[in-house]
């Protein structure tokens, strides 16, 4: 592997691309990955084409992997939240009750 061409790739600013892609509406966003599929593919073999696609295509299913359990850890860490939130007022309602039965108990 040629570390020079390694490094200069990885040094890219792909969060101002993805920014970029992210201005573009669903047809825009389409028509670029169209038209930049076919200005690509003529300078590839059918083995280069499939190769390449096949590794965009990895790329893709590894963003979307990891965006998903993001997601999903999210989700949990909120559901937990809601959970503390709901005992913290269960106990504060209980502690009320308490002090209304004590409250009682000693004017009998």
């Amino acid at each position: 592997m040629n570390n020079n061409a390694f490094n200069n790739f990885i040094n890219q600013d792909f969060k101002s691309l993805s920014d970029w892609f992210s201005t573009l509406n669903p047809y825009e966003f389409t028509f670029v990955a169209t038209i930049v599929g076919g200005a690509i593919a003529p300078l590839l073999t059918t083995a280069q084409q499939n190769s390449l696609g096949n590794f965009f295509e990895q790329i893709g299913q590894t963003l979307e992997t990891i965006s998903s359990q993001a997601q999903t850890n999210n989700a949990w860490l909120q559901s937990q939240q809601q959970n503390n939130d709901t005992t913290s007022k269960d106990i504060i309602d209980l502690k009320i009750q308490i002090e209304n039965l004590n409250r009682k108990i000693n004017n009998l």
